[in-house]
Parts: C-alpha cells; sequence; structure tokens
C-alpha cells in the first residue's frame, strides 16, 4: 500500500520492521512465499506485488515482488524486554498480541507504543483488542486506530 499510495515514493525513507518474538515464524515470512490463498482478501490493486509461481505441485504459491521485499527487515523481539528502537516510528501495527497479556501489562505496553511514534504518529490493534479507557496522548480514531498527540 505505501509503494501505491506515497508520492513521490523513491523520495521518502520508508523502511518497514516486522517484529516476532518466534524466530521460525520470522524465518518463514523473511522468505517470502505464501500459499496463493494468503492474498484472497488483498484488494486487486495490491496483487501486482506478489507474483505467482508453480513449483510442480497443484498448490499455488505466491511470491512477494523483490524490490518490495527489500524494504522490510526480520528482527526478533520480545514486548515485555528493552527495546533497541534508536528512532521514532510513523506507524505501528501490534495485532492481536495484546490479548495474551493482563491490563497493567497491556496499560505498559501501549505506553511504550506511544514513546515510539512521532507526534501525529498511528497505532494500529487487533479488532480483538481494546484499550481500557482513554490513554493519555492517544486519541481513538476508529475502533482500532490511535493516533499520537502532542
Amino acid at each position: 500500500m505505501l509503494k501505491r499510495e506515497i508520492r513521490d515514493f523513491a523520495g521518502h525513507d520508508v523502511r518497514i520492521l516486522a517484529t516476532d518474538i518466534d524466530t521460525d515464524v520470522l524465518t518463514k515470512a523473511a522468505q517470502g512465499e505464501f500459499a496463493g490463498s494468503a492474498i484472497d482478501e488483498v484488494p486487486e490493486q495490491y496483487r501486482s506485488l506478489f507474483q505467482h509461481k508453480t513449483n510442480g505441485s497443484t498448490t499455488e504459491k505466491v511470491r512477494v515482488d523483490k524490490e518490495l521485499q527489500s524494504l522490510i527487515a526480520f528482527r526478533r523481539l520480545n514486548l515485555m524486554d528493552s527495546w533497541p528502537f534508536k528512532g521514532l516510528f510513523d506507524a505501528i501495527f501490534c495485532r492481536n498480541v495484546m490479548i495474551y497479556f493482563d491490563g497493567p501489562t497491556k496499560e505498559n505496553l501501549v505506553e511504550r507504543f506511544r514513546q515510539q511514534l512521532k507526534p501525529g504518529g498511528w497505532l494500529y490493534i487487533g479488532h480483538s483488542e481494546s484499550l481500557i479507557g482513554a490513554h493519555p496522548g492517544l486519541e481513538l480514531l476508529g475502533r482500532t486506530t490511535y493516533r499520537r498527540v502532542g
């Protein structure tokens, strides 16, 4: 989406940091190859970013475009440990992770996300998650979409 939606994409410093605690998941994701059905929900205008591949089996595979894949860094991250980030993020997606944490842990994690966002940056959480009450410094813009204020 970023590549298609940002005007003058080449003139921007666009990078994606994909994290998980499970190194096997990261290894698989870094390969950029998935079952063809993985893009069933992807809007048609973005499907060109995937190359269809057959390897002699009846199961169709798709591969992420190499140029797009070069924008993504895959790293192991335990959300409960210290974070090695040097800069602030324009957006953070934390989908379906906080459901495993208790209220105080979730509140601390959301505050850490807020601190890692640039002013005006976006926090997206999963549809099965919610923040308990309002969070200082985050404005609710949709059911699962927040924006850092100040």
